[in-house]
């Protein structure tokens, strides 16, 4: 029969066991979290390049648009979001675009995301750009950036084509004697302190030999 040290090392020796195991989970996490650290402040890094690409593209956008936008910007340690809200007799618009780091913290991941309601026209809802956090692609991105732009300029103009001719300045082409939205010229030329519209280079080239504008 073993006498009670022999129980008492027995349970001394459960507690060490279950003691280093909960050691080497701590290291462990500790080790995760540092590494985590280094890979957040990586990303901080291309968090600001992100930024160099996106900031002055939106800008533009917002700036052309005008009175039509309000702007609802957002940022986190980690994401930044910038929510555009448009006024519109149509519909209910709001285009929204962010970027964040992925769960592993490997990719940048931008999100672009339409709410339209009522829902009559087609569009995509949701567009996600991922490029790695060691190698951003920023070209990609400008480019990816510049086509939900575009996309949605098309979209919104499809929606208000009507409301946009309807007031629309009308202006007639000399030559061709037809008239078209000023929005729609094909070319313009300023001669004796007017401006010309023109439907293309091909009427204006006839107006500028008629009028003996060399150069035009």
């Amino acid at each position: 029969m073993s006498d009670v040290n022999d129980l008492l090392n027995r349970i001394d020796g459960a507690l060490a066991t279950v003691k280093e195991k909960a050691q080497k989970i701590q290291q462990q996490e500790l080790q995760n979290y540092l590494e985590r650290e280094k890979l957040l402040e990586q990303y901080l890094v291309v968090q600001a390049k992100i930024a160099e690409v996106t900031k002055p593209r939106l800008e533009a956008f917002i700036k052309r648009c005008g009175e039509r936008v309000s702007v609802t910007p957002s940022k986190t340690e980690t994401r930044r979001s910038a929510r555009l809200e448009f006024r519109s007799p149509k519909a209910y618009i709001t285009l929204s675009f962010s970027s964040a780091p992925d769960r592993d913290l490997k990719n940048v991941v931008v999100d672009c995301d339409l709410k339209i309601v009522p829902v009559l026209w087609k569009f995509d809802s949701h567009s996600e750009f991922s490029t790695p956090i060691s190698n951003p692609d920023c070209a990609a991105l400008a480019k990816w950036l510049d086509d939900r732009i575009v996309g949605f300029v098309e979209l919104y103009i499809h929606i208000h084509e009507g409301e946009l001719y309807d007031k629309a300045q009308y202006v007639e082409d000399p030559i061709a004697k037809v008239k078209f939205p000023k929005f729609a010229a094909g070319d313009t030329l300023d001669h004796g302190g007017q401006t010309y519209f023109f439907i293309d280079d091909t009427t204006k080239a006839e107006f500028a030999k008629q009028k003996g504008i060399a150069n035009a």
